[in-house]
């Protein structure tokens, strides 16, 4: 077997400008990606700030709407509330009082609907005949709490082998006759 001879300071004769001209370029290359490389961490660093900012500003954003939308819906339950109240204020049995006191027995009420801040009555019957449904309109319009009563409209119920006449009328409740009645008319 044959001893090696391994020397390592010995140059003679070999060329060591291909080996620097590779550590040239390595370390060339080492230096523009360590700069690239600094230059995308603070593209990161500033879109990440970019996005936290836009991120908070969405929030504030969406809380506000929020907000908004909490106000309003406060508002429309507000005034929800005070209608209710207001209605229950009206003095329905002096009304119903009236209604009923013009008892004809002919007419049967079928519906009695109200607008309180119109301070308006429609009132839906059925008569067994015309007569009858003039007098039921001529007893309400004498009632001192309702006002302007007229008849809207009238039909009669042809498929029925009695014909009774179907009728809706209107009135206004007398403000001056109401207790309570601070609207206008």
């Amino acid at each position: 077997m044959r001893a090696l001879d391994l020397d390592f300071r010995r140059t003679k004769g070999k060329v060591l400008w291909p080996g620097f001209a590779l550590l040239a370029c390595s370390l060339t290359v080492a230096i523009v990606s360590a700069q690239q490389y600094q230059q995308l961490a603070e593209a990161a660093e500033q879109a990440q700030a970019s996005l936290t900012k836009r991120s908070a500003a969405a929030r504030r954003q969406v809380a506000a709407q929020h907000v908004e939308v909490d106000l309003a819906q406060f508002e429309r339950d507000l005034r929800r509330a005070r209608d209710a109240a207001a209605a229950l204020k009206q003095p329905w049995g002096d009304l119903f009082v009236s209604v009923e006191a013009a008892n004809i027995p002919t007419v049967a009420l079928l519906s009695i609907e109200s607008d309180s801040d119109k301070r308006q009555l429609k009132i839906s019957a059925e008569a067994k005949d015309l007569q009858s449904m003039l007098d039921y309109v001529r007893a309400l319009s004498e009632q001192p709490k309702l006002v302007n009563t007229f008849l809207l409209s009238h039909h009669v119920q042809q498929q029925d082998p009695q014909h009774p006449v179907r009728f809706v009328l209107a009135s206004r409740w007398d403000s001056g006759h109401l207790p309570n009645s601070g609207a206008a008319p």
